[in-house]
């Protein structure tokens, strides 16, 4: 067994990363098809079977959102199996009212494909590193840097072009 399968350790990263996740299971399934926090606890027990199964990862944390990942997109397609989502976004989960900017800008944000805004989430709002962006996704950096350029580049083109 690995020193991180030591319960300290695992504790000590749940500590660390439970709010982190909890935050971005919230946004990724505003539907409320899903608690955040069970999919933090089903993501934690996936982390635990997977160093039981051998291999030291990199990043803990890029891991732990790489598994994350992997829980939110199982729990969306059990969503559509069930037929049991909607598309509308909870009351209690909206945002208050925002200038123009801020909502084309939301605008532009869900409009991208779905890895370049998992790349922006992960970068900006899970402060994950070009390195750990890239091997929760399992993807090369270069990958990682170019999307992340365009679709910073794509936003603020936008927000500019809704200006004018």
């Amino acid at each position: 067994m690995h020193a991180i399968a030591e319960p300290t350790d695992l504790e000590r990263l749940f500590r660390d990363a439970a709010d982190d996740l909890t935050r971005y299971f919230a946004r990724r399934h505003r539907d409320g098809s899903e608690a955040p926090q069970d999919l933090v606890q089903e993501t934690f027990l996936e982390m635990a079977k997977g160093l039981d199964r051998g291999g030291k990862p990199g990043s803990l944390r890029a891991y732990l959102f790489g598994i994350a990942r992997h829980v939110s997109l199982a729990a969306w397609k059990r969503c559509d199996r069930e037929r049991v989502c909607r598309s509308e976004t909870n009351e209690e989960m909206a945002a208050p009212a925002m200038d123009d900017r801020v909502e084309t800008a939301r605008e532009v944000i869900e409009s991208l494909p779905s890895l370049q805004r998992e790349i922006l989430e992960l970068r900006f709002t899970q402060q994950l590193s070009y390195a750990e962006i890239a091997e929760s996704l399992g993807i090369p950096v270069g990958t990682v840097r170019s999307r992340l350029h365009h679709a910073i580049a794509m936003v603020r083109e936008r927000i500019h072009d809704s200006e004018s």
